[in-house]
């Protein structure tokens, strides 16, 4: 009896994990629809969306789990998985590794895409030399096309006290702001988009009380025309206090399981901004759709990849990390480094990223998104 328990263990063991392989396979195949159902029709699906690399990564263990056991081939089992599942492993990470040229050259163009936080309002007055720091840091980089969702100006003067420096130091030679939001009673947040070349069509559609899709059309050098859209969805709605509970229960698991009432408010709140934004992006795909011109879209989706408004959005077009980045790609600083939730996507017949750039900034909660593109020549020449 003594020499059946090894093998009574052992064959006790291989099934649990068995069991725990198909449930990440099951897993997984629920994460693949994410990007193709609303969260309007199918209740707390999108909830998946959050946990898309982990089933990936969990899928990719087993791969390599069952090669060091005597039932190799059931890494065919995660293999399949991730196999028939690989637009998705492609939607979330991105495998580049060649050069990467940033250099500002005759026939490119370097679009940039940044929520600023309100450019240093939230640090103030104790640093009064953060927003010092932002306008350094804009000046730097010294994009051609520069969008900056949660800007803020006085609702006296939106030239106040940021765009005359900015616009003086870039040599921009068109501003655009649209407010969605307020910050006290003197205040506007919302977004503003610099531009080197003349910016035309301008118009801003409502897509819901506080969101906007703002268009405008660029004449690129060649003469073509580039329609821009940008855009800043509704968010999660946490709180500074929300955010600190889930850094606890990210320490302590026992907070969440002791606070119930505060998990299913979270889902409440998941589950309504999943909504929201999902009606935002049916509005904005349907604008961007009657666009004459090819379109570059770029923003703050308050979205991650592979879910439902980041597909609806991006359509047919190209996303420039995609392309151009590698791994995750995070661009917001807090909570989870799975957190892509800023994107460019562009028309690959006119443009073609040669340079990416989404670094860790101090200056505010998300990262910078910073495409180097080249203008691709016109058809026939």
């Amino acid at each position: 009896m003594k020499h059946d328990h090894p093998g009574f263990f052992s064959r006790l063991l291989g099934h649990t994990f068995l069991i725990l392989n198909i449930g990440t396979i099951v897993w997984l195949g629920i994460c693949a629809f994410v990007p193709y159902t609303s969260p309007t029709d199918v209740r707390n699906i999108a909830l998946f969306g959050l946990t898309i690399p982990f089933a990936i990564l969990a899928n990719l263990f087993f791969v390599v789990f069952w090669l060091f056991t005597r039932k190799k081939l059931r890494f065919l089992l995660s293999l399949l998985a991730l196999g028939i599942c690989y637009k998705l492993v492609f939607t979330v990470f991105a495998f580049n590794f060649g050069k990467n040229d940033m250099a500002r050259l005759p026939g490119r163009v370097k679009i940039m895409s940044w929520n600023a936080h309100g450019m240093g309002i939230f640090k103030k007055p104790h640093d009064k030399a953060f927003d010092k720091r932002i306008l350094d840091f804009l000046a730097e980089e010294n994009a051609d096309i520069m969008s900056l969702p949660e800007y803020s100006c006085p609702k006296t003067d939106m030239m106040k006290p940021y765009a005359r420096q900015i616009i003086k130091a870039g040599n921009y030679k068109d501003f655009r702001f649209r407010y969605d939001n307020t910050l006290g009673t003197t205040i506007f947040l919302g977004t503003a988009v610099f531009c080197k070349y003349p910016f035309r069509n301008y118009v801003a559609y409502k897509l819901s009380a506080i969101t906007y899709l703002l268009q405008g059309d660029v004449e690129l050098p060649d003469g073509r025309m580039l329609r821009m859209f940008f855009l800043h969805l509704s968010s999660f709605g946490l709180s500074d206090q929300d955010k600190a509970y889930i850094e606890e229960v990210k320490k302590n698991n026992s907070s969440l399981q002791a606070d119930k009432a505060k998990s299913r408010t979270f889902i409440w709140k998941f589950n309504h901004a999943y909504a929201m934004r999902a009606a935002e992006a049916d509005k904005a795909a349907g604008i961007i759709a009657q666009s004459p011109y090819p379109v570059v879209i770029c923003g703050d989706f308050n979205d991650l990849p592979a879910s439902y408004t980041y597909t609806t959005i991006r359509g047919n077009l190209k996303d420039a990390f995609l392309e151009k980045g590698k791994g995750l790609g995070r661009t917001y600083n807090e909570i989870s480094p799975t957190l892509r939730i800023d994107h460019m996507f562009y028309d690959p017949s006119i443009l073609k990223p040669v340079g990416f750039e989404c670094n860790y900034t101090p200056l505010s909660d998300h990262n910078p998104l910073i495409v180097n593109f080249e203008i691709l020549p016109k058809a026939g020449n």
